[in-house]
């Protein structure tokens, strides 16, 4: 019995350990950044999981301290059963016999007392580890769902990031080794991608005053600023699926969706020449294809819930004013 008091003694202190460091690790949970946030939370969850592992160890040791004290318990209940039975008292030994008989049962119902006393105490402590262990797996779940929305918030980010960064790379000039725009005569709906691929002598910079919309038909403009713009841009109103036009030859710089644009299409025109349209419904170019002026590029998409497209002429990173180079 001493022994198995001993093996008990353990488990008590793994439950105050246990209890104390979920306390503290609870009182200690800072507020940081994301990524502190999620270094956090990652590390709340391993000290879970660790303490998970402690436990498991711990519940399949006191299963099998259990089993033995329960073998033991009914071998010695058999033992005692059969010693108490009548037709096995003994007879004709006297009565030191008769004492020694007695002795020797009294000894084996403390003895089965003492089992029974200990396979108490094991299953107490049992339960309570069980218990624990439901805490920590009621601390687990939701922790795991966290990593993995934090997971993938992050990834969203780095999407957005790189986008963000493709879009700004696409007002630079062209890398060693990658295209070259290549510039097509004034806006003509009939001016195909094999033209664009031609050239023309005035390039996209004699278009200055009498740049075409890229909208066929009647449409109301206005001028507007967006946000990350060092100018203004242009809004043309339009019905929801209206083909958006390129307005001169080029190539397709970006084609994709980006805050604050929406979808949206950079073209290349030449001499850091790029018009930009976004808002788009649709995008039906891919980066790196030559387009004719009057290209089909996407659609008008809603936006403040109405057809609108945005519309911006740029120099490089540098917004350049639209009414000039409309004529308005």
């Amino acid at each position: 019995m001493r022994s198995q008091s001993l093996t008990v003694f353990p488990a008590l202190l793994l439950l105050s350990g246990l209890a104390l460091a979920q306390a503290d690790y609870a009182a200690t949970m800072p507020a940081a950044g994301p990524a502190a946030l999620t270094q956090d939370v990652d590390a709340e969850l391993a000290q879970v999981n660790h303490e998970l592992q402690q436990l498991e160890r711990h519940i399949d040791a006191l299963r099998v301290q259990s089993d033995v004290v329960r073998q033991r318990t009914m071998a010695r209940a058999r033992t005692y059963y059969h010693l108490t039975h009548a037709g096995l008292l003994p007879i004709g030994t006297g009565f030191e016999g008769l004492l020694d008989h007695t002795s020797r049962v009294e000894r084996l119902r403390r003895a089965i007392r003492k089992d029974v006393d200990s396979a108490q105490a094991l299953n107490q402590q049992q339960a309570k580890l069980l218990s624990m262990r439901k805490n920590l797996l009621d601390r687990q779940q939701p922790l795991e769902l966290k990593r993995r929305a934090m997971t993938e918030a992050h990834a969203a980010l780095m999407e957005a990031s790189d986008r963000k960064r493709a879009f700004e790379r696409a007002f630079g000039s062209p890398a060693e080794g990658e295209y070259t725009a290549v510039y097509g005569a004034p806006a003509d709906p009939s001016f195909g991608a094999g033209d664009a691929l031609r050239g023309s002598m005035g390039g996209f910079r004699s278009l200055e005053g009498r740049l075409p919309f890229p909208i066929a038909g009647r449409t109301e403009v206005r001028l507007v600023r967006r946000p990350g713009a060092g100018g203004p841009g242009v809004e043309m109103m339009a019905p929801v699926g209206t083909a958006v036009l390129a307005v001169h030859s080029g190539r397709v710089a970006f084609a994709d969706e980006v805050d604050p644009y929406g979808r949206v299409v950079i073209l290349d025109h030449g001499e850091q020449y790029f018009t930009l349209s976004g808002d788009l419904g649709t995008i039906d170019v891919r980066v790196g294809t030559d387009v004719g002026a009057g290209t089909r590029i996407g659609t008008v998409g809603r936006s403040k819930g109405q057809g609108i497209l945005y519309f911006e002429l740029r120099q490089g990173a540098d917004t350049l004013d639209p009414g000039p180079w409309f004529g308005l």
